[in-house]
């Protein structure tokens, strides 16, 4: 890659401007993001934007590690949404910016859940008027960020085999309210808000020997295919206990056949709150780093192994922030060790296990995901979009026309070279549909660039699995 000041002034002859985020592009490249990106993949870790903003050391780390990032609490209904009215996006925007401008994407957390409600919801929301707040949440959330997340979990932790209610679903409050239908509205919302964007369905306890719980998941999957509902993947929490490593291993096979029928269902899965509780080794330090390092292998060495699984993500990447001493502290006091890097942003066991499971798994289909559907300039093109199909390696780009117009439509890398000519012709007005297939192309941020007589626009898109 040339320098920068190279860089600019190439991109200044091709007409485009530099987004904040490109000077990413070169930073280091020996953290787990680029390990799994080698294999089309991703890995990133849950944050939060007070821990970004206040602790450089950590955000250093983030930037090196991550390729995606899980905002932990800022995109959740309670934090969202003071009023039945209104919204605080400040906290969430803060997260979609950094990773922006650190050429990172966004897992988005979470639109639907039976949790983490604001106390106005209790006393607001009933059988009349909840499916219009669902739908109105899910517009005004997807829409401020379309074209910028990568994937929602769309709803969260909706079976509960022990409340009895049919289909095993939880009884929650959507439950009450709209019955299963709540988890259709709250994908088709979500689909036709953002189409770019890939849906899923977050979800635990499905790694053990709860043959009722996995069937009930599988089930609902299921029918959501049957009924046509847009959702694209499964999503697995992972929150394990290093006392139950011999329960895991004893189960793999269960664990690998729910994997496969999902995967068979044409759905991707995604690894979304990866940590292991270590309350039951012992104190000193580097054996319980390598106790948690073999559970979180033994864990790859099930899901890595299954080519639908297209990203891993940690809930934290630092013992520094992680929950569980809150959560499930354990009984010496020593602070738990849970998670890839320690209190000093050190590398541990469990991040080694993670780069080797990335290095030595199969590459998966290459897909791509367009960071944002803003135009950088002004251009006789309306609703000018890169849609990527979440699960295939092409780009859809939209674009509709006012009135006919000469249009050349070109793929540019990030050395400002045109790599990919798609059309140079004489366009109608109405809508249009160009494809561009990124197989071949190597991980990295592309322009998807249209140019007329009166001027260009040009949309950054990441080829990033």
């Amino acid at each position: 890659m040339p320098n920068r000041r190279t860089f600019l002034r190439q991109l200044a002859a091709s007409g485009l401007t530099l987004p904040t985020f490109y000077h990413t592009l070169q930073a280091q490249t020996d953290g787990l993001r680029y390990r799994a990106a080698a294999k089309n993949m991703f890995y990133g870790a849950a944050t939060s934007e007070d821990r970004l903003r206040t602790d450089a050391a950590y955000r250093q780390a983030m930037i090196r590690e991550c390729g995606i990032i899980t905002p932990e609490y800022e995109m959740k209904w309670d934090r969202m949404r003071p009023s039945a009215t209104t919204y605080n996006f400040v906290d969430s925007d803060y997260i979609v910016n950094f990773a922006r401008q650190n050429g990172m994407l966004v897992h988005g957390h979470t639109l639907c859940w039976h949790r983490a409600l604001p106390s106005w919801f209790f006393g607001t929301v009933n059988r009349s008027n909840a499916e219009q707040f669902l739908r109105d949440h899910i517009q005004a959330v997807v829409g401020r960020y379309r074209g910028q997340i990568h994937s929602w979990d769309v709803v969260n932790e909706v079976i509960e085999t022990q409340d009895n209610t049919f289909n095993k679903l939880r009884n929650s409050l959507w439950y009450q309210y709209l019955g299963e239908n709540y988890v259709d509205i709250a994908f088709r919302a979500a689909a036709q808000t953002d189409p770019s964007a890939l849906l899923v369905y977050n979800e635990y306890g499905v790694e053990f020997d709860d043959n009722a719980r996995r069937d009930a998941i599988l089930g609902l999957l299921q029918r959501l295919k049957a009924r046509r509902v847009p959702i694209h993947a499964l999503g697995i929490q992972g929150h394990l206990r290093t006392a139950d490593s011999a329960k895991f291993n004893a189960n793999t096979a269960a664990f690998r056949k729910f994997l496969s029928d999902v995967a068979a269902l044409g759905l991707k899965i995604i690894i979304t709150e990866f940590d292991t509780d270590d309350r039951s080794l012992p104190t000193n330090t580097q054996q319980r780093d390598d106790g948690v390092g073999r559970l979180y292998g033994d864990f790859c060495s099930v899901v890595m192994n299954n080519p639908a699984v297209i990203g891993f993500i940690t809930w934290g990447l630092t013992d520094k922030y992680t929950e569980l001493n809150t959560s499930a502290p354990r009984p010496d006091r020593l602070p738990q060790r849970p998670l890839p890097l320690d209190l000093a942003m050190q590398r541990k066991s469990a991040w080694y296990a993670l780069e080797w499971w990335f290095n030595n798994t199969s590459a998966r289909p290459r897909t791509v995901t367009s960071v944002t559907a803003e135009a950088l300039q002004q251009a006789p093109l309306d609703n000018v979009r890169c849609a990527p199909n979440p699960v295939s390696s092409w780009l859809d780009i939209q674009f509709r026309l006012e009135g006919s117009s000469q249009l050349s439509v070109s793929i540019i890398d990030s050395r400002g070279r045109v790599i990919a000519t798609l059309a140079n012709e004489v366009f109608q007005s109405g809508e249009h549909h160009i494809r561009w297939d990124a197989q071949e192309s190597v991980n990295g941020l592309y322009w998807c660039s249209l140019k007329s007589l009166q001027g260009q626009t040009a949309i950054p898109v990441v080829v990033a699995r």
